[in-house]
């Protein structure tokens, strides 16, 4: 079995040997936000090899990274965002609220450690990682909505939603202009 970095490596090498550096990464428009086609996801990467498939995965021209609180590598893929020669700007870093976060102090607390952790002053999206059953999805939003107007997130969601579970986040979003 291959490991992701062995996969990056083995491609950046082909790529180096055909002088052609990096690869052209499309981006789509949702409701008005631009976010890249292809991410980087981190859920099996840790320490230093998650530092350098994110690196090698930026020089080739990977834009989005996504990550979790539940994970347990924010730590390295912010050194990782720290290290790369490319601007902060350009990179869209996508992480997800962990379960026993979803109370409107936990979101708080959690996410400004999640921003400590990934060097960086703002989420470009941040997610609901799992429904609670527990908390009240509007306490959740409020929370996340709170850090939105702050300017440490710049958009929220939800991830591993049902359909029928998507129509309630909806109707607590607090749509923006």
């Amino acid at each position: 079995m291959f490991c992701v970095c062995s996969i990056i490596k083995y491609v950046y090498k082909w790529f180096q040997s055909k002088t052609v550096i990096e690869i052209s990464m499309d981006n789509v428009t949702v409701q008005g936000i631009t976010v890249p086609k292809i991410g980087l996801g981190t859920w099996a990467l840790r320490g230093s090899k998650c530092r350098q498939v994110i690196r090698l995965a930026l020089e080739l021209g990977y834009r989005h990274i996504d990550t979790a609180q539940m994970y347990g590598n924010e730590g390295a893929v912010g050194k990782a965002l720290a290290e790369t020669a490319v601007p902060r700007e350009e990179i869209f870093v996508t992480t997800k609220i962990k379960g026993g976060n979803f109370r409107e102090s936990s979101v708080i607390k959690s996410v400004r450690q999640s921003l400590e952790k990934l060097k960086t002053k703002y989420i470009n999206l941040l997610l609901i990682h799992w429904p609670s059953r527990q908390v009240p999805i509007s306490e959740t939003i409020g929370a996340m909505n709170a850090l939105q107007s702050d300017g440490s997130v710049r958009h929220i969601g939800v991830s591993n939603f049902s359909v029928r579970r998507l129509r309630k986040p909806e109707r607590h979003r607090r749509l923006r202009s």
